[in-house]
């Protein structure tokens, strides 16, 4: 196997292993002996790839950043607007949160030891998304009229990832796409 090659799946096996971790003991409980121990590589191997822990928080925390975009792209490709394109997009990042460690892993750790700036703010940029969706669900008249996009989107983001925390919490990622659901159905009526 060639040596790129191979340090590309050992570094992919080294995030894999740091997502679980992190997602399991947040930052503070990780250890990098346990990662180091799950990858089945050498200490030196993972040091190769990254100095420390907090090396591997941020590796994951931009890895997060880039799902988004594509989830978002996908859903206007298929040629929803309105009310379905905000469900949809919802259910689509519901999936991740339940089945990706990785993103679970990011999620806490923006939570924690690697906030965005304000000024790069996820939150903003998911509630004009779905305002942008709520705002043609408004003209195409599948809101009441005068209803605030964007009031609804930020009671929608918010709610969305509330859910999410709770599921989390509560060891219960297997609902969360009907809880995204359901926000939905109440939204929309």
């Amino acid at each position: 196997m060639p040596r790129q090659e191979r340090a590309e799946r050992s570094r992919a096996e080294i995030l894999d292993a740091a997502a679980d971790e992190f997602d399991a003991h947040g930052y503070a409980g990780a250890r990098l002996d346990r990662i180091i121990e799950r990858t089945q590589l050498t200490k030196g191997a993972v040091y190769f790839h990254f100095r420390s822990k907090h090396d591997l928080a941020e590796a994951l925390v931009a890895e997060k950043y880039g799902n988004w975009p594509a989830a978002a792209q996908e859903v206007e490709e298929a040629g929803l607007t309105g009310v379905a394109a905000a469900r949809e997009l919802s259910r689509r990042v519901a999936v991740v949160f339940a089945t990706d460690a990785h993103v679970r892993a990011a999620m806490k750790l923006t939570q924690t030891i690697l906030p965005p700036a304000p000024e790069d703010d996820p939150y903003v940029r998911w509630v004009a998304l779905i305002g942008r969706y709520l705002d043609e669900a408004v003209r195409a008249g599948e809101l009441p009229p005068g209803s605030d996009p964007e009031a609804l989107a930020t009671v929608a983001v918010q709610a969305f990832f509330g859910a999410y925390m709770i599921a989390d919490e509560r060891g219960r990622l297997d609902g969360l796409v009907e809880d995204a659901s359901r926000l939905w159905d109440v939204i929309a009526g």
